[in-house]
């Protein structure tokens, strides 16, 4: 059985270290997706005067209304404040929905490794706050295949499925 050396992401192959002799791609931009926590993200790498970075955001979900639970609504917004706090403006509300934004350096040659790496330190630094924004929100896609609202229920206003808030 023969292993790839290589990390795909559609047509265009990285290698996993410098040591595979596959051509590096210093100076090509590409774009791919992929998700963690349930949470779906964006990536653009590329290169500019030298530096390479990857552009990375993701989609974590819709703001609650106030009607749906003001007290859900108002600890969002204070973990989202206290990221920004400490990571920098990270975490974003546009037009009603809370993405998660920023670039991370690639040391150069790219290979798999080095994109994963720098991945992996972007996710890492942000991961208390996912978790914590995981109390109030279902994960993207689950509220949307069953139905049912963003918030998860035990944040849902009275009369909300007979669920209470609190």
């Amino acid at each position: 059985m023969q292993h790839s050396s290589n990390l795909i992401l559609g047509a265009l192959k990285l290698p996993f270290d410098a040591q595979c002799g596959v051509d590096t791609i210093e100076r090509r931009d590409f774009d791919f997706r992929f998700s963690y926590r349930q949470i779906p993200f964006a990536a653009h790498f590329r290169t500019r005067g030298g530096i390479s970075a990857i552009e990375i955001s993701g989609d974590i979900g819709p703001m609650p209304f106030s009607a749906e639970s003001a007290l859900a609504r108002a600890e969002l917004q204070a973990v989202l404040d206290a990221a920004n706090a400490h990571l920098g403006e990270v975490f974003l509300l546009r037009e009603g929905r809370i993405r998660i934004v920023g670039a991370v350096p690639v040391v150069p040659p790219i290979t798999a490794v080095g994109l994963v790496t720098a991945i992996t330190h972007f996710l890492l630094k942000r991961r208390p706050y996912l978790e914590t924004i995981e109390v109030f929100l279902l994960p993207p896609g689950v509220a949307l295949t069953s139905g049912e609202a963003a918030l998860r229920p035990g944040w849902r206003r009275p009369g909300g499925k007979g669920r209470p808030q609190r």
